[in-house]
């Protein structure tokens, strides 16, 4: 009979006796992110990525649609505690030292990970395009106007170069709904892959 591959092993290899409760944050930061992705398509079909028809269509999707109400709110309490998670995880692999060779890669596809979902509370955040949406952009522009690296990126991101000088929803929209999963993808494959290939870090 035929050995089994290491990958293979490694999937049906018992839980070491010292992962305790503090290792579930990575797991449940990744369910959370498959209900976001669940959630925001069926947003996405009846969501208008414009100023004008914005708010419109949240109040549509809200009072009119099946399942419109919880599936937004869902989406919306989802994205907290997909961040509240992903801290959690953060702390727990730098208390355990995961940052440590041979598991750089690993580290760095996390530290990407948390800034990918740090751009999608704040692209999700102003896709309503309501009153708070209207000063968050304002006060982001502000902030990071300070800041040279970024200002000519985040004006353009936020509000340059459109038709008339009409808010760049639909801008946001592409970045919220596409760019970022296909990024968040790429780096969940890398981050996993590395998990499986170096097991779960034992406590310092």
């Amino acid at each position: 009979m035929s050995e089994k591959p290491e990958w293979c092993e490694r999937l049906f290899s018992p839980i070491p006796k010292w992962v305790n409760w503090l290792y579930c944050f990575g797991g449940l930061t990744l369910l959370v992110f498959l209900l976001q992705v669940l959630s925001g398509i069926y947003l996405a079909m009846f969501f208008q990525p414009s100023p004008a028809e914005a708010w419109a269509s949240i109040e549509f999707i809200e009072k009119s649609i099946f399942l419109g109400k919880f599936a937004r709110s869902l989406h919306r309490w989802g994205a907290f505690l997909m961040v509240l998670f992903l801290i959690a995880h953060f702390f727990r692999t730098l208390r355990h030292g995961a940052y440590r060779p041979p598991r750089q890669l690993n580290w760095f596809s996390g530290i990407m990970l948390l800034l990918l979902t740090v751009a999608f509370a704040v692209t999700g955040y102003l896709l309503p395009w309501d009153f708070r949406a209207y000063w968050a952009v304002k006060t982001m522009g502000n902030l990071l106007d300070a800041l040279p690296v970024f200002s000519g990126a985040t004006d353009w991101l936020l509000h340059g170069d459109t038709l008339n000088g009409i808010v760049p929803v639909g801008r946001w929209f592409v970045i919220h709904a596409l760019v970022l999963p296909v990024l968040t993808g790429i780096f969940l494959a890398v981050h996993f892959f590395m998990v499986r290939r170096l097991g779960v870090a034992e406590p310092l």
